[in-house]
Order: C-alpha cells, then structure tokens, then sequence
C-alpha cells in the first residue's frame, strides 16, 4: 500500500537523452566489475606486497584521499568522491606512465599530493612520478593512478574493466566510508534535500518503500545515481522518516529515507539546480521548510512541479 507521505506530482515529460563517450586507444570495451590485471593487490579486495614508489620531487598541497562504496564494493577515490583506477600496462616503480596523449583525455593522471584516509590499509604507499612538463603524478604501491573521464559523479565505476587492462582500487571489506554530511539547498522548487556535495536528491515513486530493493536498475541508475550511504543530517534538520539503507547488485549501499531508495539526478550539473523534479510524475525532491535559512527543516507539503503532494505529511 501507497505510503500516505509521499504523493505524486504532476507529470512533467522529459526526454532523457544519454551522452556517449568516445574511449580512445588506451581501452575499449565495456565496465566489468573483474579485476584482473597484472598486480593482485588492485581490484581483488587482497593486498599486494608493497612496491618502491617513485619521488617526484616537490608537490602541491595534500589532499585527502577517500572511500566510495560502489557496484564494484568499497574504492579509492579522490577527496570529491570520484573512483581512481590503475593501469595494468603500467610499471610499478618504473618512475613514468603509459597513459599519454589521447590516453590522458580520457584517463586523466590525478596530480598532486594525497593522504590515505584515516583508518584504511592500501596495497602499498603512496609516492608520486613526474610526467611530461613537471606535473606530479600520484602512484600507489608503485603503479601511477587516474580517474575516468567517463564518471561524473562520486561512486561512479565506468571505468572498471575498460579494456581489460584499467581497474579500481578495492579496499577491505572491512573498510567503511565515514558518514557524510547531508545539505538543504535552495532551488527553484523551493529549499530541498541534498547530497554532501549540494546536488539534489530525489525519490521514485515506482520504488516500494522498505522493500530493500530499488525499482531503478541498469540504464536508469545512470541517468539517477543512487546516493551512497551512510550519511549523517544537520542538526535541527527534520525528515519525513528514519535513514536507512538497502544493498544493490555490486554491493553498493544505497540510502533510503522513509524507506525510499534515495538518488541524484545526472541531469543537475551544479548545486541549486532541480531539473529532474517531476520528470514523467514519476521523480520527485525532498522538500524543507522555508523557514529554515541554516540546512535545518521538516518534511514539508510535497515536491513537483505544481508544489503539492510528493514528500511530506
């Protein structure tokens, strides 16, 4: 039976228009959720024995490095979330890559400094290499790591596979992201709930609240990227029911509220912006109260596009 505190809105039609990215030579072929590749340590959730890194010299400010849970399980990621990959072909301790050119379009080098994130084992430490120009590439246990150009948002995995020769970096089982902060926007549809990056969160009415499974699967989730659990609310801030979460196929932990599988929007580029709110009467954001100017608000009288029904009491 329908849940009396989520509603529907009015249909708004919406073409969703997928965007195909052309890989280059340095991989093809679809994802894969194997690991493969020539260093055990990478993309199996076992660790390697730990390879010499190469010093790169002086490097830019350190920025913490961090987990994502994903189809693939519990990876690496940069400190905004995105999935970092090594490259079997790739020599660890070598001191280059051989990710140049077009290869580097696509798999850009990540630059700089990192930290490990308190309390995870990686498969070895963490050096960098200089590439072409001085730009300092960060290596781990030896072998230079990229992200995708593919993935664009945190707990994004498209890489993974590519070519047989690109892969995550899992982690242990064991190791578990730190919930996050949740924010309140303000949209045009009002102030709404969002993601600890400020991108909108929306809920699907096809979803059966607590039913420990999600309605949007395969192509959908790509255009409505599950919100990845544990998160934490801002105090003061009030919801229409508990969180929670389920587990997707991969192991991905996803967060639910009131039991609703929770998502972001792909087509939502920036903080602030709404654009999947009532798409097909089927998509609805979280709305606040108006009258809370600091991330704090309650379940409010419904989302879509004619502000009535959606999420609230």
């Amino acid at each position: 039976m329908r849940n009396p505190r989520w509603g529907a809105a009015g249909p708004i039609a919406v073409t969703l228009v997928a965007a195909a990215l052309t890989v280059s030579a340095c991989g093809a072929g679809s994802g894969s959720s194997g690991a493969g590749g020539a260093y055990g340590g990478y993309g199996t959730g076992g660790y390697g024995t730990p390879a010499s890194s190469s010093s790169g010299g002086a490097m830019t400010q350190a920025a913490d490095l961090r987990t994502e849970n994903t189809r693939a399980g519990t990876v690496l990621a940069t400190s905004r979330g995105m999935t970092l990959y090594y490259y079997t072909k790739d020599k660890p301790g070598s001191g280059k890559s051989s990710c140049t050119g077009g290869c580097a379009s696509v798999w850009p080098p990540f630059t700089g400094a990192a930290q490990a994130p308190a309390g995870v084992m990686l498969p070895g430490p963490i050096g960098s290499i200089a590439r072409a120009g001085g730009v300092h590439q960060v290596t781990i246990n030896g072998y230079p790591v990229y992200t995708y150009a593919a993935d664009k948002s945190p707990g994004q995995v498209a890489g993974n596979g590519v070519g047989g020769a690109w892969h995550v970096i899992k982690l242990s089982g064991g190791s578990q992201p730190a919930a996050r902060l949740m924010k309140a926007e303000v949209t045009p549809d009002g102030k709404v709930l969002a993601n600890p990056h400020g991108m909108t969160v929306y809920y699907y009415s096809k979803d059966k609240p607590g039913s420990g499974t999600s309605a949007c699967t395969g192509t959908c989730a790509r255009e409505w990227p599950p919100v990845n659990a544990p998160v934490q609310i801002p105090a003061g801030m009030t919801l229409p029911g508990p969180l929670g979460s389920i587990t997707r196929p991969g192991g991905q932990r996803q967060l639910t509220i009131n039991g609703y599988p929770i998502y972001r929007y792909a087509g939502d580029k920036a903080p602030g912006q709404a654009s999947g709110n009532g798409i097909k009467g089927e998509w609805h954001v979280i709305k606040l109260t108006a009258a809370s100017s600091d991330g704090s608000g309650s379940g409010g009288s419904g989302s879509g596009g004619s502000g009535s029904g959606g999420y609230g009491y």
